[in-house]
């Protein structure tokens, strides 16, 4: 009888370890995996369920039953054989019994199918396909009243429909990728940013009217080149009369092929170039598109009204995706936050409303980690700043702080929004162009001006 019951003790262990290791290979679908664990489900799809001729869902069900049956039929051989020894048991030997038999589950269990699963790419599964098909259908019936059971659960509970945005659902995958070691923080920041990029139109990413350089079309060519020496650029719309009338575009190269003797004679408008106008709705990456297949590096950007809201190149639409990028040409940024040494940021009016969240983050999760009393009805601290930037039509701290006042606030106005504080610094007739930012409540907040 002994080699009967190591057989059966034998053959279950086989199954523990196979079944488990099924088990695992449906768990882990769907997630962000490493290469090794990705050919053990290519294989198991490819060579193996196929000729299962069964649902996933029964499949993976199946394979769990099995596991479970194998655990139990064991633990109840294992028992049998302790209690059908001749003579008493000390808790010692119990003890050891109960020891080794975790040893002996843990292995088959958990660590021979990880083995299998990290080692292998799961093509010795294939020949043994007819096998895990018998198995499977000899616990079908089982497996079969289970899902009914919990599809008679399911509709005993109310359906709560839960309204997950695109971005909650992105920010999740991002972090499971980065908790599974597919992704580290500056791949996901850089998947973000492509995601985002999708999301984002025109207006958003354009270099606004006010900043524009532009030169009239009855420019000469001499005082052209000391305009495109001075600013640096390679690229320049050309109006006629008034910004709004934009006529084309000059090209710094094109000057190369003026002599010295002509350039005090001829006018900007003789070297421009047709240019492209783009309304400031249009998606940036149907922008990106067209403009590689038309080879255009700057686009002229349009409002509703046909007015010039301002000017977008590929430099803007690629620093959408990998951030700022400067060359040679380009002077120190202006619009960079500058910390003041109570806590509070001052901001050029052009700066980005989204980047107030890098700015405030921390501190914010500070803030509400703090508030104790916080109610339901009472959102903390951290979730004031997303109400804040989807809120508003305005994407810069200027337009936002107009928006919300209803007017262009003069030099000392407060304005205040969620968790923020925006007092304005500087600002003409026309558009605001210096802003402190702090927290309200803050010791900046309460100080007196």
């Amino acid at each position: 009888m002994n080699w009967i019951f190591g057989t059966s003790i034998f053959g279950l262990l086989c199954l523990l370890a196979l079944s488990a290791y099924i088990d695992r290979i449906y768990f882990e679908m769907g997630k962000f995996l490493s290469r090794e664990y990705a050919e053990n489900i290519d294989a198991w799809e490819n060579n193996v369920e196929p000729k299962l001729l069964l649902g996933r869902e029964s499949a993976a069900m199946s394979a769990s039953v099995l596991r479970q049956i194998a655990l139990g039929a064991l633990a109840f051989l294992l028992a049998m054989r302790l209690h059908g020894s001749a003579g008493g048991h000390s808790l010692v030997e119990i003890s050891r019994a109960v020891f080794e038999l975790v040893l002996v589950l843990l292995f088959f269990d958990r660590l021979l199918p990880q083995l299998f699963f990290t080692r292998t790419r799961g093509e010795w599964v294939a020949p043994i396909t007819p096998i895990v098909q018998a198995l499977f259908y000899l616990v079908l019936p089982v497996t079969l009243m289970i899902g009914l059971l919990l599809s008679i659960a399911g509709l005993a509970e109310p359906e709560v429909e839960v309204e997950e945005h695109a971005s909650e659902a992105m920010d999740a995958l991002l972090e499971a990728g980065e908790e599974e070691g597919v992704l580290d923080e500056e791949d996901r920041e850089l998947v973000r940013s492509v995601v985002e990029f999708g999301d984002k139109v025109v207006r958003e990413v354009m270099t606004p009217r006010p900043e524009m350089f532009a030169v009239p079309g009855t420019m000469s060519l001499e005082e052209f080149t000391a305009q495109v020496n001075e600013h640096g650029f390679s690229r320049v719309p050309v109006y006629a009369g008034s910004i709004d009338e934009i006529t084309g575009i000059a090209f710094a190269r094109d000057l190369l092929g003026v002599k010295d003797s002509e350039a005090e004679e001829r006018k900007v408008a003789e070297l421009q170039r047709p240019a492209e106008f783009v309304p400031e709705s249009k998606k940036v990456n149907e922008l990106l598109r067209e403009m590689q297949g038309q080879k255009q590096h700057m686009g002229i950007v349009i409002d509703e009204y046909g007015g010039v809201a301002g000017l977008v190149t590929i430099e803007d639409l690629l620093e959408a995706i990998v951030g700022n990028i400067e060359d040679e040409h380009d002077a120190p940024a202006e619009d960079e936050p500058v910390e003041e040494s109570d806590g509070a940021f001052l901001v050029s009016g052009s700066f980005e409303v989204s980047r107030l969240r890098e700015l405030f983050g921390e501190s914010l999760q500070a803030r509400a980690s703090s508030e104790d009393g916080a109610t339901e009805d009472e959102p903390a601290a951290e979730d004031f700043l997303p109400q804040l930037l989807t809120g508003y039509e305005a994407t810069t701290v200027g337009g936002l702080v107009s928006e919300i006042a209803g007017h262009i606030p003069l030099p000392g106005e407060v304005v205040e929004d969620g968790p923020l504080r925006l007092e304005v610094i500087a600002s003409t007739d026309r558009l605001v162009e210096r802003v402190r930012v702090c927290l309200a409540g803050s010791q900046t907040a309460s100080e007196p001006e």
